[in-house]
């Protein structure tokens, strides 16, 4: 599925701006904080949703935008809030034939995609090859094949490192291998404030090995390997399972759901590589967090938070604007948050909505007064 996240950032000029859309303010009406969850256990480590704000000014003119009414306006692309995406790749003997030709197919068409320029990108396989680190070490698995970088730009050294990767695994550590990308997934938040730090994990059977025991614990049982998704989300770290045919389902939506991302992706014999595309598209769409940056001009007060209302168009559907609103849980459809430099939030309600169609798109305009609830 191709997710069309496209933020427009549309700008009033001046003086025309404010004869046509009524006073300014200096300050972003209707900021609103942001949440968190999480658990803990087995990771080797050293040691949302909008709420309230402040005041919304009502200027009196909250009707429906109409551009071509008296609002001059340039536009400007806007940025989603950066994401950072740790991909661990099952690389193991079971994954030979048609399920590695798909993967290679998806991921590939993936990091080449357009709706996918913007997003870090990282490449670990897994099993590693023997270098005589202990089996279940979890740190080896944090350093990725192909070093994480932007894309498009990185898409050829995945692509490279793909084509020149095997299936021949003789075993399936996803314990070691996952608690490695999580690693790597909470310094990458701590290093990048601001980001947002997802892994995805595809595989396409039940963990097997690396040893009996690791760090005292069974690699293979599921709730282990769900504590260690648990524990990342505890650092806002998500966690995403694409399960190729033959993968153990009750093992991937327990990963999956203790991640946070509610269920495992899973794709069928029906047409692998079609389905694994499309899955690849639906990991980019909800891991893209509902938040946006808001435009250089507007920060630096040269436009009025109070000129600012965002647009959703539903994939097939017509453009609708959104209302501003000072508490999500009092109903609303956004909020400005509460960081420095603010940025708009989705309220969960609409965030669901847009994360679900995959071909909505999100404006960002600004010349005319901001709608509000």
């Amino acid at each position: 599925m191709k997710r069309a996240f496209r933020l427009l950032a549309v700008f009033a000029v001046g003086a025309a701006m404010s004869f046509a859309c009524g006073s300014e303010a200096d300050d972003a009406p209707g900021s609103g904080g942001d949440g968190g969850s999480g658990g803990s256990g087995g990771l080797n480590v050293g040691g949302g949703t909008g709420g309230s704000g402040g005041t919304v000014l009502d200027t009196g003119l909250n009707d429906a935008l109409d551009p071509d009414g008296g609002c001059f306006y340039t536009k400007e692309v806007g940025k989603n809030t950066p994401l950072q995406l740790f991909i661990a790749l099952d690389k193991s003997s079971s994954m030979l034939g048609f399920k590695w030709d798909a993967a290679k197919a998806g991921l590939i068409s993936f990091v080449k995609n357009p709706t996918s320029a913007g997003i870090h990108v990282g490449l670990k396989f897994f099993p590693r090859a023997g270098d005589g680190t202990p089996v279940c070490d979890q740190k080896p698995y944090s350093t990725p094949d192909t070093p994480f970088a932007l894309l498009p730009g990185n898409a050829a050294a995945i692509e490279a490192a793909i084509n020149a990767a095997a299936p021949d695994g003789l075993s399936t550590p996803t314990y070691p291998a996952l608690g490695g990308a999580i690693l790597k997934g909470i310094e990458i938040g701590k290093n990048n404030p601001g980001h947002t730090a997802a892994v995805l994990l595809v595989t396409d059977g039940a963990p097997a090995g690396p040893a009996p025991l690791c760090q005292g614990v069974d690699p293979t049982s599921t709730a282990e390997i769900a504590k260690l998704a648990a524990s990342g989300l505890s650092f806002s770290v998500l966690t995403f399972v694409i399960g190729l045919p033959g993968v153990d389902q009750a093992f991937a939506n327990a990963v999956a759901k203790a991640g946070g991302s509610n269920s495992a992706i899973l794709v069928s014999n029906t047409n692998v590589q079609k389905e694994f595309e499309d899955a690849m598209g639906k990991v980019r769409g909800e891991a893209l967090p509902c938040e946006y940056e808001i435009p250089e001009k507007v920060q630096k007060g040269e436009i009025s938070y109070n000129l600012v209302n965002v647009a959703l168009t539903p994939g097939g559907g017509a453009l609708q604007i959104l209302k501003q609103t000072t508490d999500c849980n009092a109903g609303g459809d956004w909020i400005y948050s509460n960081t420095t430099p603010k940025k708009i939030l989705l309220c969960p309600s609409v965030c669901a909505a847009v994360k679900k169609d995959y071909l909505a798109q999100i404006e960002i305009q600004m010349g005319c007064a901001t709608v509000i609830k």
